[in-house]
């Protein structure tokens, strides 16, 4: 006789690959016309947007655009020019075959960009890119296992109770935003742009109904160059935003938001009283799972009084994934100059290579400095400055790594410097349960009662209720109507009553 367990089950989601792969991009330019020589390299700033994500044969197809922007000192050492380009990019995702609504979500980031000089009118720039995928496909999950409605005579099954925190949603939302932002005041008017960074902060998201509205801050980081000095300037704006995305679902414990900028517009503007202003006008698509709470029970083990049985078994594995947190790491550096540095011109950062594994959180953040010497010529410092601390051995999957403090001084022959990196990050806990899915009862070899006793004394050796029940034939709940409560689960000796 097979008996098969009936199952309560709930839509969920599950994540069915997780990779990150890295490549390498190269490209080559020249100077423009109308710039001077190369002297020296000062920063390269890069920038990724993603332009498509589709699901192939093969796995996963992403697509995007890096762009790269150098800035450089020129030959005479007099002033600050810079050089633009861009590369289309495509990252092979190999998963196996997928399902058709098997949904894809990308996180792209820059890890690594290093320009050499050919020669004074052309440069080569190699950037690293690092694709974090993660692909998730609808399934039900078994929330509550039980007995079916037949005949079980004899049979007891041990339950066991447990929370699990699954994926209900995957869902994206396209957006764009369009802003102006005014340059403070007292700074030298910008004439040109040169690069711009955008960094999505989430601080927070509500459920109501089937929506979730989340709401974060965007954050730019402005490079640009004025008439009115020989150096570039950098200045950043921050502005709220929010954004309503409809998930389907009427229930959220927990929500994880990647956003993706997809494609970007600016221009220096005037204002109606003649002030430089910057629009901006930015296209991205935010990525959500949200997650919520089961109660579960679930069968681990069972047995017949009446017959053998044997039990088949299956072990499910869950990974639960915490909600967002942060972590910051800091470092004070002293970086050595071959001259007195008479101002901080300029300081440019970017974060490179930011890992967590090995029970450590690590980064390396890339320090550009460009500053004029005393005697009066423009210079530049790098430094790569690394991180790290304790994550307490966690299983740990960063989202992002921004630099949330900066600062430069000079001091003679060399530039003090305090900063921090902010990192995004997920705690993941992997959880293994074993279910019994079904057992098969041998009637041909129904044992003969008669030949035991209908109450057994034992002398307790260790082991629990439960498999003293099951080795006598009996069950956990006779057994405790048979002894003191309190002396059930302590008891060197036992009353246990045969059961049918």
């Amino acid at each position: 006789m097979e008996i098969k367990f009936e199952n309560k089950l709930v839509p969920s989601y599950r994540e069915v690959s997780h990779q990150v792969k890295r490549i390498q991009e190269s490209a080559e330019t020249v100077v423009p016309d109308t710039n001077d020589d190369i002297g020296r390299i000062a920063s390269v700033h890069t920038s990724v947007m993603l332009k498509s994500k589709e699901l192939t044969g093969r796995g996963v197809q992403v697509s995007g655009e890096v762009s790269a922007v150098l800035l450089y000192i020129t030959e005479s050492e007099n002033a600050v020019a810079y050089i633009r380009l861009s590369k289309a990019f495509t990252m092979e995702f190999e998963t196996g075959d997928m399902e058709a609504d098997t949904i894809a979500q990308i996180n792209l980031s820059v890890t690594n960009a290093e320009a050499r000089v050919l020669n004074p009118r052309k440069v080569s720039v190699t950037v690293e890119l690092a694709g974090e995928l993660s692909c998730y496909r609808q399934e039900s999950a078994g929330v509550e296992e039980s007995l079916p409605e037949c005949d079980c005579t004899g049979v007891h099954t041990k339950t066991e109770k447990d929370e699990l925190t699954l994926p209900n949603a995957v869902c994206e939302k396209t957006f764009a935003l369009n802003e102006q932002f005014s340059f403070p005041a007292g700074k030298p008017t910008p004439s040109e742009l040169v690069f711009q960074n955008v960094n999505f902060s989430v601080d927070e998201s509500q459920h109501i109904g089937s929506k979730i509205i989340v709401k974060g801050s965007v954050n730019l980081e402005i490079c640009y160059l004025s008439k009115e000095v020989n150096y570039p300037l950098r200045t950043q704006f921050s502005t709220p935003f929010s954004q309503i995305i409809d998930t389907g679902e009427e229930e959220m414990d927990s929500c994880t938001v990647i956003i993706q900028l997809t494609s970007a517009y600016y221009e220096l503007i005037d204002s109606i009283n003649g002030d430089k202003l910057l629009d901006a006008e930015l296209h991205a698509v935010a990525q959500v799972v949200s997650r919520k709470r089961h109660a579960i029970s679930y069968i681990s083990d069972a047995y017949s009084n009446r017959m053998p049985a044997s039990c088949s078994t299956k072990a499910f594995q869950y990974t639960e994934v915490s909600e967002t947190e942060k972590i910051y790491l800091g470092s004070d550096e002293h970086i050595s100059i071959a001259e007195d540095c008479g101002d901080v011109l300029s300081v440019f950062t970017s974060v490179t290579q930011a890992a967590a594994m090995q029970g450590k959180f690590s980064a390396a953040i890339c320090l550009d400095i460009i500053y004029e010497s005393k005697s009066g010529t423009l210079s530049s410092a790098r430094r790569i400055v690394n991180v790290e601390q304790d994550s307490q051995g966690s299983s740990v999957r960063l989202l992002g790594a921004r630099i949330s403090e900066i600062s430069v001084k000079p001091e003679g022959e060399a530039l003090e410097c305090h900063l921090s990196v902010e990192l995004n990050y997920q705690t993941l806990n992997t959880r293994e349960i074993s279910r019994v899915t079904e057992m098969e009862l041998d009637e041909e070899k129904e044992y003969d009662m008669s030949k035991f006793p209908s109450l057994f004394m034992v002398k307790r050796d260790g082991e629990t209720l439960w498999e003293l029940a099951k080795n006598y034939h009996s069950s956990v709940e006779s057994i405790e109507s048979y002894n003191a409560a309190a002396e059930s689960e302590t008891a060197g000796l036992l009353l246990i009553p045969r059961e049918i």
